[in-house]
């Protein structure tokens, strides 16, 4: 693959609230290889300063996620995009001067909407971009979307030329004839190293310290000097064994994702099956770049398992990575999904569910939450499993852990299915869910944006 832009061809600018963390990067950076082999020449920006907008862009993201955060604290939000916009405003427009495609990821990098429309245009001899906003959020509940928080984000919302979202069922109420509206759902790179199929040679050196939760370098593995696989165990302990059965969740340390139901709902089928273990893995936390919600999330999940029956304790594992070259991390991914006997994801909320895409394109079982973005992907009973979201809560309540116990065992135990399911699960991202997909469903969107048949944008594709 080409991997290099094509010179003068259109100019892509990503900004997003990070180039390190969460979906929204794995997605832009899962494409910038596609995008340069169709000619584009990409630049990716990241915010500054979001820490003062902190509070505002959690608000804006849960309003959108259509998780009830009360009555919307316009003023509080108001203040926080203020900050957000004296810090970015400027830099922002500067960069899109340079670009035909402006693309704005999530609620917080809307808000630069107006101000790049505006600064751009008054600017002599500059022609607007294209302007994009990338909603990776939502529900299908769709009333629960605060309509105030849409009604705030209106005078942005009427600044952008095309809307993306990552599901039809996720378009909000009333902007379904959107002309400017496009539905692309994201996805995967298969030659990352998070993807890619792994060697003997890297699986052998990887896993005698992967599974007891030990650090490797793979420097020699991969070419770069300082790559290495790091996960911090915090006293939950390694695997029993180099080949114990295990059931694995990869998340974010977000409420939204449900770790603390499959910690909960653990038990119930530890009862049942006296063998399996439970990894929980997620992301390092840095307290200036992470919701402080993430490190609760992280501290109630060491606690759950706390509460648990110690022959049950001791086989639930919460592992962290440290701060250590992606390269690392998306090795010790791939393996551990590789390795797993069954990968769940039991998110309350999943606009799309990334994960899910990654697990089912390495050919695991996957036992998802019959929700949103993840009921998208996976096909009860065709191409992996759909249980409903668990809180791990006793019998006969709402949330309760039975069912979701119920579908991970008959994932466990179930031989011809657990063949069927891993196949097809391939075979619905291959068709359906590589990058290569959306990008091409991008283009296409924005050359119908483009404004004017003689646009650099629509000239490039012509």
């Amino acid at each position: 693959m080409n991997r290099d832009p094509a010179p003068g061809g259109p100019r892509i600018l990503h900004i997003s609230p990070t180039t390190k963390l969460g979906g929204v990067s794995e997605v832009i950076r899962s494409e910038l290889p596609y995008l340069a082999e169709l000619g584009w020449r990409a630049r990716w920006i990241a915010a500054n300063d979001l820490d003062e907008a902190h509070d505002a862009a959690f608000v804006l993201h849960n309003a959108l996620y259509g998780v009830p955060v009360g009555d919307f604290p316009a003023a509080t939000v108001r203040q926080g995009v203020e900050r957000f916009l004296a810090a970015n405003a400027e830099r922002a427009a500067a960069a899109a001067r340079e670009a035909d495609v402006v693309v704005l990821h999530d609620a917080m990098m809307l808000n630069l909407a107006t101000a790049i429309r505006d600064t751009v245009r008054s600017a002599p001899g500059s022609a607007a971009p294209v302007i994009v906003w990338r909603c990776h959020v939502g529900s299908e509940h769709l009333e629960t979307i605060d309509r105030a928080a849409v009604d705030f984000l209106r005078p942005q919302l009427d600044a952008v030329d095309h809307l993306v979202f990552s599901h039809r069922d996720l378009v909000w109420s009333g902007w379904e004839d959107d002309p400017r509206v496009t539905v692309v759902p994201p996805g995967i790179d298969p030659g990352s190293w998070k993807n890619r199929e792994l060697s003997e040679e890297v699986r052998a050196a990887v896993w005698p310290y992967l599974h007891a939760a030990r650090g490797v370098s793979v420097a020699e593995l991969t070419g770069e000097d300082d790559a290495v696989v790091e996960v911090r165990d915090f006293g939950t302990g390694g695997l029993r064994a180099p080949d114990s059965p295990f059931v694995l969740q990869v998340s974010r340390w977000d409420p939204l994702k449900g770790q603390l139901g499959v910690v909960r709902a653990f038990e119930s089928l530890a009862h049942r099956d006296a063998d399996v273990e439970l990894v929980l893995v997620g992301p390092h936390i840095d307290d200036r770049e992470n919701y402080p919600a993430n490190r609760r999330v992280w501290q109630g999940l060491m606690d759950a398992r706390a509460e648990l029956p110690t022959p049950v304790r001791e086989r639930v594992h919460i592992w962290r990575f440290g701060p250590v070259r992606r390269t690392g991390e998306d090795i010790a991914l791939n393996l551990l999904r590789r390795r797993a006997r069954t990968v769940v994801q039991n998110s309350s909320r999943e606009s799309f569910g990334l994960t899910v895409a990654e697990a089912m394109w390495q050919g695991a079982v996957v036992v998802g939450a019959d929700v949103d973005g993840i009921r998208g992907q996976i096909r009860h009973e065709a191409n992996g499993l759909l249980a409903p979201f668990t809180e791990g809560r006793p019998g006969g309540s709402a949330g309760d852990a039975g069912p979701w116990a119920d579908t991970v065992l008959r994932s466990l135990t179930d031989g011809p299915g657990r063949a069927r399911w891993s196949a097809a699960a391939r075979a619905s991202v291959e068709e359906h869910h590589l990058s290569r997909t959306g990008v091409e469903r991008q283009v296409a969107a924005f050359t119908g944006a483009s404004a004017g048949a003689g646009s650099p944008v629509r000239a490039g594709f012509r």
